[in-house]
C-alpha cells in the first residue's frame, strides 16, 4: 500500500486464467485443520507482474486471499483484500469461529514468509465491523428481511476493540501495527495515558459533551462512569452483555476524539519477519468482543471472528 497524504492506492490481483496461469495447489496441516493453499503467478508479456495466494477448504477455496505485487520478476508487495469465514474454508472438519480463523490466517502467512522471503510485511485496511444489535432488535428486524452478509447495528470494531481491550483485534493476533512507526508508537502512549491515567479521565458533563451519548442512556451511563477512577475501568465496569447497547451510539466519536491524530484504521501491516506463533497474543488480558458476526465493510463477508470470547 502506497500513501501520498490522505489518498491511499491499493493494488491487488484480479485473477484472470490465461495459458501458462494454472496455479499451484498445497495441502497443509497445522493442528487439527487442513487447508487448500492456491498459488497463481500471473505474467504479461514474458515477466511476472502479479502473485495470488489464497487459503480455504475444497468448496471454499478463498477465504483468505494476499495479493503480490512485482517489479522486474521481484515481489515487492503484500496485501490483503480480502477475508471471510465458513466453516468449510478447513478441509474435512469444520473450521471453528474466532480460533479457527486466526490459525488459516496465519497459516497463509506462514507460507509467504516461507516461499517469498523477501516480502517482510504485509498491509492491509482495518476495516471490520461487529454487529451490535440487541437480541430484540435482531429478533424485531427478522432474517428474512435482513439482506444476508450484512448487520442491523454494525459499529467498528477496532474503536470497540481499542476501548474494551487496549488494542484491536489485529494487535492482539498478529501483533499489527500501522505502517507509520512513529505514528503507532505515539498510539501506544495515547492508549496508556487515555485509558489508564486517572488524569484523563473528564468529569461527566465533558464526556457528555465529548462522546454525545443518546440522553435516554446518560443515567445508566453515569452510574458506572462516576464509579470508576479511570476510562479504562469505565469500560470494564459495563456489563458484557449492556455493552454494545450502551456504547454503539458513541463509541466511534468518542474514540476519535481521543486517537484522531494518531490513529489510522486504513494504513496497517503485518510483520513477517519473524517465525509465525500459532497461539498467544499480545495482552495478557482475555480479549473481549460481543457475540456477534464481524463483518469486513470491503466484502460484507462474515469474518468469523469473535462468535464466543477468544
Amino acid at each position: 500500500m502506497r500513501t501520498t497524504g490522505d489518498v491511499y492506492y491499493i493494488f491487488y490481483c484480479i485473477i484472470i486464467y490465461m495459458n501458462g496461469n494454472e496455479p499451484t495447489k498445497t495441502i497443509v496441516k497445522v493442528g487439527k485443520y487442513t487447508f487448500q493453499i492456491i498459488d497463481t503467478i500471473l505474467f504479461a508479456r514474458g515477466e511476472i507482474y502479479c502473485r495470488n495466494i489464497k487459503i480455504g477448504g475444497i468448496n471454499y477455496a478463498d477465504c483468505v486471499n494476499v495479493s503480490i505485487r512485482y517489479n522486474d520478476d521481484q515481489p515487492v508487495s503484500a496485501y490483503i483484500p480480502h477475508i471471510q469465514y465458513h466453516e468449510e474454508c478447513s478441509i474435512d472438519i469444520s473450521l471453528d469461529r474466532g480460533s479457527g480463523s486466526i490459525i488459516m490466517i496465519k497459516t497463509v502467512l506462514d507460507y509467504i514468509h516461507k516461499n517469498l522471503p523477501t516480502i517482510t510485511e504485509v498491509s492491509f485496511e482495518d476495516m471490520s465491523n461487529i454487529e451490535c444489535a440487541t437480541e430484540i432488535e435482531i429478533q424485531k428486524k427478522g432474517s428474512k428481511n435482513i439482506k444476508k452478509g450484512t448487520n442491523i447495528y454494525p459499529i467498528p470494531l477496532y474503536f470497540f476493540s481499542i476501548a474494551f481491550n487496549g488494542e484491536t483485534w489485529y494487535e492482539k493476533n498478529f501483533n499489527a501495527r500501522q505502517k507509520d512507526l512513529n505514528k503507532h508508537s505515539m498510539y501506544r502512549a495515547k492508549i496508556i495515558d487515555v485509558l489508564y491515567s486517572d488524569k484523563t479521565k473528564p468529569d461527566f458533563m465533558t464526556f457528555i459533551k465529548q462522546a454525545q451519548p443518546p440522553m435516554e442512556l446518560l443515567d445508566e451511563l453515569e452510574k458506572y462512569y462516576t464509579s470508576s477512577t479511570t476510562l479504562g475501568q469505565f469500560f470494564q465496569s459495563i456489563p458484557k452483555a449492556d455493552r454494545c447497547r450502551l456504547v454503539r451510539d458513541w463509541i466511534d466519536a468518542f474514540m476519535s476524539y481521543y486517537l484522531s491524530d494518531v490513529f489510522d484504521n486504513k494504513n496497517w501491516i503485518i510483520e513477517l519477519s519473524n517465525e509465525i506463533k500459532y497461539s498467544g497474543g499480545n495482552s495478557r488480558r482475555k480479549y473481549y468482543c460481543p457475540k456477534g458476526k464481524i463483518l469486513r465493510n470491503r466484502t460484507y463477508k462474515n469474518y468469523g471472528i469473535c462468535q464466543t470470547e477468544i
